[in-house]
């Protein structure tokens, strides 16, 4: 169930949005905590999927960036990701990250903009390609699988690892870097995706140090904890070894 405002704030987008590509915007999705159902008001970002019809020159992305720049500030929430991809890349299975335009920043996020989608890891969005087609919550267009391809669960696997050797090397004993972890683990194990939170759940009670799982839900809930980095690399070198293992069809 997507909470009102935010259902109110992805329509302000798809609006944003339209204004500058009339009727070459297909679509618009919910993906990430909105689409998984582990949103968490005050704390959770809003991640959103466009999908437009034709590649943008540079004049056209930047009217995008400016475009999204007006409702950013007024993001109901951490902060908005939007990705915007044309649809003959999303009829194909991912070959990198593939973006026409990556824009993320509110009340409590940087501003970032993306414009060249070959400087970026291709893993996130790639994973951020599966969940549309998946789970995506339709705020305009038709249902997310008939825009996106569908992802082999051995490239989904590859992507996890991927992210999960980011997360080692570049991001540490954050909360993200745990919940993320364990999302993966649960798929890697039982062919099951979820929230972050329901993630959590199921590897607190399969990890010999639950209170590290602990610890990073409650910093999902805004509330103080601490997370020791030894023991964060620890999980997310176990859940690295299972993804990059996993052999199940």
């Amino acid at each position: 169930m997507v909470p009102d405002d935010v259902g109110q704030y992805g329509g302000d987008v798809v609006e944003r949005l339209a204004s500058v590509f009339d009727s070459g915007l297909l679509g618009a999705y919910f993906v990430g905590s909105v689409a998984l159902g582990g949103f968490v008001a005050g704390e959770s970002d809003i991640d959103i999927v466009a999908v437009c019809r034709r590649r943008l020159d540079d004049a056209a992305k930047h009217m995008v960036v400016d475009a999204l720049d007006a409702v950013v500030g007024f993001c109901p929430a951490r902060g908005l990701e939007l990705t915007l991809y044309r649809s003959d890349v999303l009829s194909a299975a991912p070959r990198g990250a593939d973006f026409e335009v990556n824009v993320s920043g509110g009340p409590r996020m940087a501003r970032s903009v993306h414009l060249l989608a070959e400087t970026e890891p291709a893993f996130w969005y790639v994973l951020d390609r599966w969940i549309a087609r998946r789970h995506g919550v339709v705020i305009s267009g038709p249902p997310p699988a008939a825009l996106f391809a569908d992802v082999d669960r051995p490239v989904v696997l590859r992507s996890m690892a991927e992210s999960m050797r980011w997360h080692r090397e570049h991001e540490g004993a954050t909360l993200y870097s745990v919940l993320n972890a364990a999302r993966a683990w649960r798929f890697a194990v039982d062919d099951e995706f979820g929230s972050k939170l329901d993630g959590a759940s199921w590897a607190r009670a399969r990890w010999h140090q639950p209170w590290v799982i602990d610890a990073a839900v409650e910093l999902r809930h805004g509330r103080p904890a601490r997370l020791g980095p030894g023991e964060v690399d620890e999980l997310l070198e176990h859940v690295q070894r299972i993804l990059e293992t996993s052999h199940r069809p």
